[in-house]
């Protein structure tokens, strides 16, 4: 085999194993049950839950996804069933009630429609000459090269522009119906940047009847946003051509594999709906639900907007999914049946270099159901996001990760009263089993469901008390400097509190255990 030269961008800087532990598994939320005026005895915590092992070593410059939520979200708890009931009330009149959000609808348009589409982009000239029919295997790859790049640039701004028959010129015949659901699936999203770079090859296979030949791509994408001003995703895989009397064309397109890998829209059928602030996606067969999900994400989108306070999210990108398709997006990484959704940190290429870009946000409405639950898991995994969001150097290590999931409870609880937290019963019951003693640590594969949810609650406890005492300044520029970029909390506390690290931790579990 001959390959041509490879120009695959650089990975961003990969955070070092001790500082970013892989993501941990939460386990399963007890069953809500209903309380009276006053609270009953509690049960006896349930046996403890098979745990998802740690995932794998991920690939250089990946960064462990935050916001795993292993656990059904509880019922809004409240001291009285009168206020539960009322809350969820609420909550469904809030979804089913008032105007639809503006945005596209893809299936729910009235009276006549058309589709404009633009006219299929033609490749242009190329800057390899046609080699000679002796010319040496190296030259003719880097003509088979720039050729490829040719057919793949018009292809990218057929989609863009919206004209089917440039998108399927640059297949095989065999792959129409495949890449026409992609087509049909990215146009849907309001694709707004496509462009393609081949990362390696060709690499020749000429042990066939036709030669093969095997092309490393990255595609840089965007949804909705000018191309000139989205924070952008890439994606890579492989592709193989074959080159015929019609020019290189490809016979057959893998999907992205790895940590973040593959897309939704490179393996399901999809329908979008887009406001002002997201893009929502769902399977075909949840169609009939967009509208819904638009909205609740449109209003999850206002509130975590609030903290938008390092770089503000051009646009967040929000799957819905049911089971089915929650084993295969992404990966597919979670092997409990316990996670309802999480937020995935994805690199894109500006300026030439790959760098931490954008956020996307995946839920599981077989397992959230459409109502609190949904909205609640939202709500919390764009907390992430918007916190996250463009941070040059992930750490979600034990001293970072109750600031990390504690914003992110704190950004999905909202104005509501502390004692109105959803967990904060089983924050008590764990804390009279002597958790959060001293310090928040991470779930692990050894908790019960009680330890797993108190120790979210603990998390919530503890950004709480930091904003209430020292202000939401102090605390965003602590989780800033530690979560944002890599600084250890040991290194940075003295600075923004005039405080050990050990000292703050006392204050905090001390005020837990004084709370609940």
């Amino acid at each position: 085999m001959t390959q041509a030269p490879e120009d695959l961008p650089p990975e961003p800087p990969a955070s070092s194993p001790a500082e970013a532990p892989p993501a941990p598994h939460v386990p399963a939320q007890r069953p809500a049950v209903e309380q009276s005026a006053e609270r009953t005895t509690a049960a006896p915590a349930p046996p403890p839950v098979e745990m998802a092992p740690p995932p794998t070593a991920p690939p250089p410059g990946y960064q462990a996804p935050p916001g795993y939520m292993p656990y059904p979200r509880p019922e809004p708890k409240r001291s009285r069933l009168t206020t539960v009931l009322v809350v969820i009330a609420l909550v469904t009149s809030s979804v089913f009630a008032g105007a639809l959000v503006n945005g596209w609808r893809p299936s729910f348009a009235e009276g006549p429609t058309a589709t404009i589409e633009g006219a299929p982009v033609e490749p242009g000239e190329g800057t390899v000459p046609s080699p000679d029919a002796d010319a040496p295997a190296h030259e003719v790859l880097a003509y088979l090269k720039d050729q490829a790049q040719l057919v793949l640039d018009a292809h990218s701004q057929s989609l863009v522009e919206g004209s089917l028959d440039g998108w399927l010129a640059a297949f095989d015949p065999t792959l129409h119906e495949q890449m026409t659901t992609r087509y049909d699936t990215l146009r849907s999203m309001q694709v707004s940047r496509f462009d393609y770079r081949i990362t390696s090859g060709p690499i020749e296979d000429a042990s066939g009847a036709v030669p093969l030949y095997e092309i490393g791509v990255v595609v840089t994408h965007c949804f909705v946003e000018p191309a000139e001003e989205c924070s952008p995703a890439d994606v890579v895989f492989s592709t193989f051509w074959r080159d015929g009397d019609e020019g290189m064309v490809m016979v057959e397109v893998e999907n992205s594999a790895g940590a973040d890998g593959p897309h939704p829209w490179e393996t399901d059928d999809l329908v979008a709906a887009v406001g002002d602030r997201t893009v929502v996606a769902v399977p075909v067969h949840l169609e009939s639900r967009l509208d819904e999900a638009l909205e609740i994400s449109e209003e999850a989108a206002v509130n975590a907007d609030k903290w938008a306070l390092w770089e503000v999210p051009d646009r967040y990108v929000i799957y819905i999914s049911g089971d089915e398709e929650f084993d295969v997006w992404f990966g597919g990484m979670f092997e409990t049946e316990d996670v309802l959704g999480f937020a995935l940190p994805l690199t894109g290429t500006v300026d030439g270099e790959r760098e931490p870009s954008t956020y996307a946000t995946v839920m599981n409405v077989d397992r959230t159901g459409w109502g609190y639950d949904l909205t609640s898991v939202i709500r919390h995994e764009l907390g992430h996001a918007v916190t996250l969001w463009a941070a040059p150097a992930e750490r979600y290590a034990n001293d970072t990760w109750w600031m990390v999931e504690g914003v992110a409870e704190y950004i999905d609880h909202g104005d509501r009263p502390v004692e109105d937290y959803d967990r904060m019963w089983d924050v008590e019951d764990y804390v009279a089993e002597g958790g959060c003693a001293d310090e928040i640590l991470p779930p692990d594969q050894d908790d019960d469901t009680l330890a797993g949810s108190g120790k979210y609650g603990c998390g919530f406890l503890g950004v709480h008390y930091i904003i209430e005492t020292y202000g939401q300044d102090s605390f965003v520029e602590w989780f800033g400097a530690t979560a944002r970029e890599g600084q250890a909390a040991a290194d940075t506390s003295e600075e923004i509190f005039g405080k050990t690290y050990a000292e703050l931790m006392d204050e905090i579990t001390g005020y837990i255990a004084e709370t609940v």
